[in-house]
């Protein structure tokens, strides 16, 4: 009976190794799959539109990758990606000097941009920290010494020149580390109230000034038009006299010749002037106290019958 017992037990023992064998195969099996499927996404790189990737073997830098998947080998090779966008960094208050040698605090804001067929050497010397590192520090620098180059009232009255200063010191500036400069903005100037004071105070006085200019322009204007109203009416009225002298003169002339053609006329033909005498009477003879009457026509009296008897 106790051999029977012994047999049994050995026979349900069996059975139990061979599961324990299976189990520790099918999870060896699922953790050389799951290692298969890490190294093989592994194997592949994804490079973003708008970035680069720096490929390094065992640590070292080898090469720059464009956007794209790429086959690496793993844990020989490992990529950095590097933003090749346009990026934006900004300086806030920083403490600046003017030429004649007034506090300013100025807001900066620079669009920057890493060179793409240099990233490789820029992680090389800068890894990722290029904005702390360079950007940032040098910013300042530049404006500092763009601010130092112009006087306060300079600084708000030729923006656009000291913009362009300060572009051309960070170009220069940033160039040997392979960061472009696309565009900088000068957003704002703080001075110290005195300067404050003293530039409104300018300001009004020369409002004042401008002003006063102004007045005496348009009172100057205004007695220049009365002038020239003046001279226009005298022109006006001379324009006239001398017109109606004119006129008078031609009508004085034209009665003189007509007098002068009246009495040539006369003188050819005395009897025009009996005709018309005869033609405008209305037939009476004047009279007068002599108590003969004055003959209107020259007919022959009683002295002169005589005469014509003879």
């Amino acid at each position: 009976m106790s051999e029977f017992n012994n047999s049994f037990e050995s026979r349900r023992e069996t059975p139990r190794g061979m599961i324990s064998r299976k189990t520790i195969l099918i999870i060896g099996l699922v953790v050389i799959v799951a290692l298969m499927a890490v190294i093989g996404q592994a194997s592949f790189m994804t490079v973003q539109s708008g970035s680069k990737g720096v490929l390094m073997q065992w640590g070292s830098v080898v090469g720059i990758l464009d956007s794209g998947i790429h086959l690496i080998v793993p844990l020989r090779d490992s990529v950095v990606i590097m933003n090749t966008q346009t990026q934006l960094s900004e300086v806030l208050d920083q403490s600046c000097g003017t030429l004649d040698t007034q506090e300013v605090w100025v807001n900066i804001a620079v669009n920057y941009r890493l060179n793409e067929l240099a990233v490789d050497e820029i992680y090389t010397n800068l890894r990722q920290n290029y904005e702390t590192r360079i950007v940032i520090p040098n910013i300042k620098e530049s404006i500092r010494g763009t601010t130092s180059d112009f006087t306060a009232e300079e600084l708000l009255q030729k923006r656009e020149l000291v913009k362009s200063r300060f572009m051309q010191i960070l170009l220069e500036r940033l160039a040997p580390f392979n960061i472009d400069i696309i565009d900088v903005s000068i957003t704002n100037y703080r001075f110290n109230q005195d300067f404050l004071d003293i530039t409104n105070a300018k300001v009004i006085s020369l409002q004042e000034a401008l002003k006063a200019q102004n007045d005496l322009l348009r009172i100057g204007f205004e007695a220049q038009q009365q002038i020239i109203q003046a001279e226009a009416q005298a022109n006006a009225t001379i324009a006239t006299a001398t017109a109606t002298a004119a006129a008078n003169i031609i009508e004085a002339e034209a009665n003189a010749r007509a007098i002068q053609l009246v009495q040539e006329q006369l003188a050819k033909n005395p009897e025009y002037l009996q005709y018309l005498s005869i033609m405008n009477w209305d037939g009476k003879l004047p009279y007068f106290f002599g108590g003969e009457v004055i003959p209107f026509l020259q007919i022959n009296t009683n002295s002169t019958q005589g005469n014509l008897s003879d």
